[in-house]
């Protein structure tokens, strides 16, 4: 039974919740989570391409001093900014290097699927003289963080039975909803 309500609030379609029975994902399913991926790949290398050159030349700056200290006698007068680059240049360079390297990482999840009862809990805390209100829905074992989405309760009703189709990230954890289906209605 397809339940449209369902459908618009995890923003999936008939072809999603096919994929995710069948324990894939659909293609718009992996464009949506490894897109996101691009955007901060293009970022580290951004950052990457400007930090590599900067950490080059302060390294170079630092050798050329060297060189024209040793030249001049050894008077040690660059000795301040010889150590300032050497200290600053180096760790950039290592940073800039890692950063670059991490951008050639594909991100890896994993689909995997909750069913159980829906329990949905309200928590309201109180943050700096403001009252934040979050949501988590609760389902077979699993917790799922909604933030302050107040409308799930229009959408699950509390007590049903619903198999929750989402995906896990292997190395951040992060979790997120992809589609899920009402198996049976409380009694």
């Amino acid at each position: 039974m397809v339940d449209q309500k369902l459908m618009d609030y995890f923003k999936f379609d008939e072809a999603d919740l096919q994929a995710n029975r069948s324990g894939q994902f659909s293609t718009r399913q992996k464009n949506r989570l490894f897109g996101r991926h691009v955007s901060a790949v293009r970022e580290k290398r951004i950052a990457s391409g400007i930090g590599i050159p900067v950490s080059l030349i302060m390294l170079g700056l630092m050798v050329y001093l060297i060189y024209k200290d040793i030249a001049s006698g050894g008077t040690g007068a660059d000795a301040a900014s010889i150590i300032w680059l050497g200290l600053c240049g180096l760790p950039l360079l290592a940073a800039m290097l890692y950063v670059l390297r991490i951008s050639f990482i594909g991100p890896k999840y994993l689909l995997k699927k909750a069913d159980g009862a829906v329990n949905i809990i309200r928590e309201s805390k109180l943050v700096d003289n403001t009252t934040c209100v979050n949501y988590e829905l609760h389902v077979g074992g699993e917790t799922f963080n909604l933030h302050d989405d107040s409308t799930v309760g229009d959408v699950m009703m509390q007590g049903d039975t619903y198999a929750v189709y989402y995906s896990q990230g292997v190395e951040n954890n992060l979790r997120e909803i992809l589609s899920a289906e009402l198996i049976s209605k409380a009694k």
